[in-house]
């Protein structure tokens, strides 16, 4: 027991520890959006399902053979395998990377569970999840912060070489598993469907969470936590799931999490992330309360351990794949609490509850009438609201709506991301070339531009890292050179389709299809008079734009006296800390601009912040500079 134990844990713990250090490390190749860590998942489910397979027909001997052979793979050190398309791009860099490592990994738990035959095998499967979680709860604090990224994936290597040489040992002299029994069909079914709709539950929330904060390990591992928590906590002892508590707990918590899923994000963020975190653990409870019920003599293992995964895989790759297909906004996060309220309430009917609730106790009426108007009220968060949507757009790169206003500044526009506006133009022909929202005149970078045009009296060269509807372009002028990076090619077709601003504009207008950071490592100078940094989708920020290696190949495409612009408005977060940080590392001197919003103009109150070269650093208490090793979001949250 102790041999099986201690492979289990080490495993375990390997298997959770190498996701968000490879799920980091691809951010930047990727474009650093919330997609990238779902695709991330998709992947490890996918493995999740082959390790599973394999280990319902592995033996001993040449499991072992298999564990030596992966160590040729060591250490991981991965490198980008197909940047042409994302999605096909990350799920092959970890094939290639990590495939048969998380492969043998993800095997070793129901392997071993099959292979043990001194008592109840359902304790190796709580022991496997602590260590999952341990792992998971490690990271942040105890990894992340301290050691650095490439260092993380050495330490890992050598801790999986350990666990090659402990579980081949262990296998060279496994017994024989026992031989399976028939379950009923129904259980086989409850397999598949429940860890399905968690699975994309898990998906959809983080998802949720990740578009309107950043990317980032921090946000990944919540959710996850809590996929843990509910296995543990479930399948330690039916005592832990009461149906008829969780479901007036889902009575409470899936309709807050919608009433702020159709607030558009315009809450304050904690309580957002709170709602979210709680309707997903309630939900997660119910499922996986629902799956233990379900669970088969310990002759079924490797079919049900199988069936879990496959059902985990479908469900991640329905958010992954599909839910962009069908939906152009991410409809599935409340559709799928209402489909888990749907799941309960035929829980409750094939165990007889439904038929008998005249006679029960009115809380547990109560109870029944909670799941049903948890299955209705998702339904009621899809209203657009009175403005006009003209078009709809959602891809790897997250949501877009173009919708049309005619209200008190007169008939406008606009472009938003998530529940951010990314740019509005008005429409009547006198007024549809001011610059608006946060590039309006008395801007921190309508001044900038203005300063140095009065400075250089000559044509500017600006670079613009995210296009937005392009409103930019409206400071163009005759000689002038407006060069707009923008990763997403629905944005580029919006703005040239919706908005005027690129046509318009006086000044020659290129626009660079792709990541910033990726096009700028690879373009000669560009001798820009003044670049800015304005690429966030939503309020989510792509971190691996604001670390010291991407601040370098800023500074490379600037003039000599050429200045640096961060966009730093957001309702989340306090981002002027890390690019005082950036000021700091670069030796440029750091200004912050405030600018409020005028109504009849169509701006928007706006921060912006500017770096100057030439002079020595502000030294300001709380810089924090991250770089592409260490991004923390603990002390910028507000």
């Amino acid at each position: 027991m102790t041999l099986f134990s201690a492979v289990i844990l080490l495993s375990s713990f390997l298997l959770f520890q190498v996701e968000p250090m490879l799920g980091k490390i691809l951010l930047p190749w990727f474009g650093g959006g919330a997609a990238v860590w779902t695709f991330c998942l998709l992947f490890f489910q996918c493995a999740l399902v082959a390790g599973y397979g394999y280990a319902a027909v592995a033996r001993g001997k040449p499991h072992a053979i298999l564990l030596a052979a992966s160590l040729l793979c060591l250490p991981l050190h991965p490198s980008p395998a197909d940047l042409s398309g994302p999605s096909l791009g990350i799920l092959l860099t970890l094939t290639r990377t990590a495939g048969a490592s998380y492969f043998l990994l993800a095997a070793t738990s129901p392997l071993l569970q099959r292979w043990y035959t001194g008592g109840d095998p359902y304790r190796l499967y709580a022991l496997s999840n602590f260590a999952s979680l341990l792992a998971l709860l490690t990271y942040p604090v105890l990894i992340e912060p301290w050691i650095p990224l490439r260092r993380q994936l050495d330490v890992w290597s050598a801790g999986y070489l350990g666990f090659a040489v402990l579980c081949a040992a262990l296998a060279w002299v496994h017994r024989t598993a026992p031989r399976p029994v028939r379950a009923p069909l129904r259980f086989r079914v409850s397999w598949f469907v429940l860890p399905a709709c968690g699975s994309a539950l898990l998906l959809a929330t983080t998802n949720q969470m990740c578009q309107e904060v950043a990317s980032l390990p921090f946000l990944w591992i919540a959710p996850l936590v809590l996929y843990l928590l509910s296995f543990i906590i479930v399948f330690d002892h039916p005592r832990w799931y009461q149906r008829r508590l969780y479901a007036l707990l889902a009575a409470i918590a899936i309709p807050i999490a919608c009433a702020l899923y159709g607030t558009g994000g315009n809450l304050p963020l904690k309580a957002i992330l709170a709602a979210d975190a709680a309707a997903l653990f309630v939900c997660l409870i119910i499922l996986h309360g629902e799956l233990a019920h379900a669970k088969p003599e310990p002759g079924l293992l490797g079919p049900f351990y199988l069936a879990i995964a496959m059902g985990g895989a479908i469900g991640g790759g329905t958010v992954a794949l599909l839910c962009p297909r069908l939906f152009r906004s991410y409809a599935e996060f409340p559709l799928l609490l209402s489909a888990t309220a749907i799941l309960a309430l035929i829980a409750w009917y094939r165990s007889g509850d439904l038929s008998r609730l005249r006679d029960m106790p009115l809380l547990s009426r109560a109870s029944a009438a909670g799941l049903v108007m948890a299955a209705l009220i998702p339904f009621t968060v899809f209203d657009t609201g009175p403005s006009r949507v003209l078009a709809a757009s959602r891809n790897f790169f997250g949501v877009l709506r173009v919708t049309e206003a005619a209200d008190a500044p007169g008939p406008r526009r606009m472009l938003t991301h998530g529940a951010t506006t990314h740019g509005t133009q008005f429409l009547d022909p006198e007024r549809r070339r001011y610059p608006t929202a946060y590039y309006g005149r008395t801007s921190g970078i309508g001044l900038a531009l203005q300063s140095i045009r009065n400075h250089t009296r000559r044509p500017l060269r600006v670079g613009v890292v995210g296009l937005g509807a392009g409103t930019l372009a409206a400071y163009g002028e005759s000689g002038d050179l407006f060069r707009f990076y923008e990763i997403n090619p629905a944005v580029i077709s919006l703005a040239r389709r919706y908005f005027t601003y690129l046509k318009d504009s006086a000044a020659q207008v290129n626009i660079v299809e792709g990541d910033a950071r990726i096009r700028l490592r690879e373009e000669a100078p560009q001798h820009f008079d003044l670049l800015a940094i304005d690429a966030f989708s939503s309020d989510s920020i792509p971190a691996h734009l604001l670390t010291a290696e991407c601040s370098e190949i800023y500074r490379r495409h600037l003039a000599p006296d050429g200045r640096l612009l961060f966009h730093i408005s957001n309702r989340s977060l306090n981002l002027e800390p890390v690019v005082r940080g950036l000021a700091g590392y670069l030796h440029y001197r750091p200004l912050r601009f405030d600018s409020v919003g005028d109504e009849a103009l169509g701006t928007l109150s706006a921060t912006w912040m500017e770096l100057t070269p030439g002079q020595l650093p502000s030294g300001h208490p709380a810089a924090i500079l991250w770089t592409d090793d260490f991004t923390s979001l603990w002390r910028l949250l507000k």
